[in-house]
Parts: C-alpha cells; structure tokens; sequence
C-alpha cells in the first residue's frame, strides 16, 4: 500500500514537530546557533533546524540523537497512559482523549529517528575528528542503523517501531 510522504507528514504532525523542538532544545543545550527553524510545513522537507558548524563530537551527537530519545521517550508514555482503556478494558465506551494520546504517541515514534541529514552532518564530523577507533566505529554503527532504519520507512518500518515501543511499557510492568 502505497501512501504518499506529505500525507503521512500531514497525519503525523506532532512528531515532526517534537523532532525538531528536540534538535533546537540540544542545540540551546550545547550553545549551538540556531540560524532557521521550520517545525512544520507543507513540503518534501516537513520541518528543519538549520544552526552553526558543531565542532565537539558530542555536542554533535546529542544534536543528531536527540528526537530518537525524545521522541521515542514520549512514544512509550502516551501510548502507555492510552493503553489501559484502550486495549486492558476493551474499547467500547473509551473517551476520545485515549484515542488523541495513542495517535500522539505512534506520531512521536514515528518521527523518532534522525533523519539522513542528521546522520550526515553528524558523519561529516566524525570523519574529520580527532578521536580513536572506537569512538568512530560506534559513530558509523549510528551512522549506518539510522540509514537502514531511513531506506525501510517504504516498508512502514517507523510505524512498527512506534507500534513496538507502544508495548514496551505494558509488557515491562507485565499487563500483558
């Protein structure tokens, strides 16, 4: 089933714009400059952080990794204060603001990867770092995970990692 990207932009929001809220808030965070922000638009690039050159590695780290912890951080809790009513005590007569939290969540998980631009800016550094093996065979994991988990989003690999972390809580505390 084929579904256009600005249509699965339009549906999924929130988690565009956490994504980029959470690559501003790490640039503040890191004292980065931020030059351009667009946290939602109707585009083949729905949202955007343009800020200054990140010379310290891990400053650029936590910029790139950023809307994979937030995003997904918040994936697990909306979902999780959705579940009970939702699927624990079945669905007939759930109020509507459990279906708004369960579609918050799977919004947020779904844009919880860093993005190709992410991984390449970040990449970019790495190449020209100062630092050990080590350091640069974990960056080019990060590297590579986030481009496979890119190339796999035609497949709706973001929405079963949104639906995945949905039930992480749940099956953690045992409720299912």
């Amino acid at each position: 089933m084929f579904i256009p990207g600005q249509l699965i932009s339009v549906l999924t929001f929130p988690g565009i714009i956490v994504h980029e809220m959470a690559h501003k808030f790490f640039c503040d965070v890191c004292k980065v400059p931020v030059y351009e922000v667009s946290y939602f638009k109707f585009s083949r690039t729905p949202g955007y952080v343009i800020h200054a050159p990140v010379a310290n590695l891990l400053h650029s780290f936590l910029i790139s990794i950023c809307p994979l912890l937030i995003n997904s951080l918040l994936c697990m809790v909306l979902t999780f204060s959705a579940f009970i009513p939702l699927v624990a005590l079945g669905l007939k007569g759930v109020h509507p603001v459990f279906y708004v939290l369960m579609w918050l969540g799977i919004s947020m998980g779904m844009h919880a990867f860093p993005s190709p631009q992410d991984a390449a800016n970040f990449k970019a550094l790495v190449k020209t770092a100062d630092t050990n093996f080590i350091v640069k065979f974990l960056a080019g994991f990060f590297v590579i995970i986030t481009s496979i988990a890119h190339v796999l989003k035609v497949i709706w690999f973001d929405l079963f990692y949104a639906i995945g972390l949905s039930w992480v809580p749940p099956l953690v505390l045992g409720l299912v």
